[in-house]
């Protein structure tokens, strides 16, 4: 009973262990995927790069609509 037990448990690490190494070689997507990562580090290292002047622009934004929001509501 124990050495069905044993002989079990190795045909389920041999099936993961098979499966993990189909889908590490697996090369379907791969590209799409190095694409997608190299866009988004680009748009941190803008994000960084130009931080205050997006934090200026954000700003001017934000006191742009409150601004107006103010004076529509004093309208009426």
């Amino acid at each position: 009973m124990l050495k069905n037990a044993v002989d079990m448990f190795a045909n389920v690490l041999l099936a993961a262990k098979c499966k993990l190494n189909e889908w590490a070689h697996d090369e379907k997507g791969e590209v799409n995927i190095i694409a997608i990562i190299i866009i988004i580090a680009i748009a941190i290292a803008l994000a960084i790069i130009f931080r205050n002047n997006l934090k200026t622009l954000f700003d001017q934004i934000w006191t742009s609509i409150f601004g107006s929001v103010g004076q529509a509501t004093q309208q009426y």
